[in-house]
């Protein structure tokens, strides 16, 4: 059951909502990247910080560092899983049931409760996916299920038993936000998934390859869910590009700051931890 955490900032009328996504600590850490975006998330003076999943591949680590972040900061943080941080440090110890059900109880995370904050609130989860994304002209749900194209396999798919049903796995989590939604009818909604709610975030270059693994990156009924239940704000990750855009309503961003090797395309800023940190952060006030 969905249980609410109440929290009150007095210092303006206004809620400031800082977010971004995909820290990916264990793979960047030879950057201060909690420090950096710390530094930079109070320069904002947000009231708080949503990061969109995918921190640390173990779960141990991303309810420490969070509560780390958290420590002494002027700012609440919030937090979903994303499918990076399901995974198992040690599968044969901790099942991804266990790992789920440690992000529910840690207080900063959104899966499992949602938090209000005068009229404003905040629900999330990891979300799934459900194929729809992918080219269904040239594969079947069946070919999908796979997850495996061109020689490449979906490290889920080895790492995270969930992917045994993915659909029912989407739909699980479809149902947990939609009650989660009900629950907050007529305050000013932001939603928080790791996974992609729209087909605008997905990967549109020509490579063929992204035709099938898009199918692996969200659910097209997330974005319908968020735009029937009147959400205002959107924040997903998952597929490491920095976007914003307005649909039906709801304000889409997608706030990645991604792998470090992925930095070296913005040329300049290639080992610029600040630029990178900078330019993933969105902030807006409800």
């Amino acid at each position: 059951m969905s249980r609410a955490i109440i929290r009150f900032t007095i210092r303006r009328g206004e809620v400031k909502i800082a977010t971004i996504s995909d820290l990916h600590l264990d793979i960047n850490k030879d950057y201060p990247v909690l420090d950096v975006l710390k530094e930079e998330v109070e320069k904002e003076n947000a009231d708080y910080l949503i990061i969109a999943g995918d921190i640390y591949e173990d779960f141990r680590n991303v309810i420490g560092e969070m509560r780390m972040l958290e420590n002494g900061a002027s700012f609440r943080v919030l937090y979903v899983p994303g499918n990076h941080d399901l995974w198992s440090p040690e599968p044969h110890k901790y099942k991804v049931d266990y790992i789920y059900s440690s992000f529910c109880d840690d207080e900063r995370c959104l899966s499992g409760k949602y938090v209000i904050d005068r009229d404003v609130a905040f629900i999330g989860d990891v979300g799934w996916y459900d194929y729809s994304f992918g080219n269904h002209e040239r594969f079947s749900d069946e070919m999908f299920a796979k997850m495996c194209y061109m020689g490449r396999t979906w490290q889920d798919s080895i790492k995270n038993p969930w992917t045994r049903d993915n659909i029912r796995r989407c739909n699980i989590q479809l149902e947990v936000l939609s009650n989660s939604l009900d629950k907050i009818k007529g305050k000013k909604i932001v939603a928080v998934t790791h996974m992609l709610p729209i087909r605008e975030f997905t990967v549109l270059d020509a490579r063929p390859e992204w035709e099938y693994f898009n199918a692996f990156l969200g659910s097209e009924k997330l974005g319908e869910l968020f735009e029937n239940k009147s959400v205002s704000y959107s924040i997903s990750g998952h597929v490491h590009y920095r976007k914003e855009i307005e649909k039906k309503g709801v304000h889409y961003i997608c706030p990645c700051l991604g792998y470090k090797s992925e930095w070296k395309f913005a040329k300049g800023h290639e080992e610029d931890l600040t630029y990178h940190i900078q330019s993933s952060l969105r902030c807006f006030e409800l």
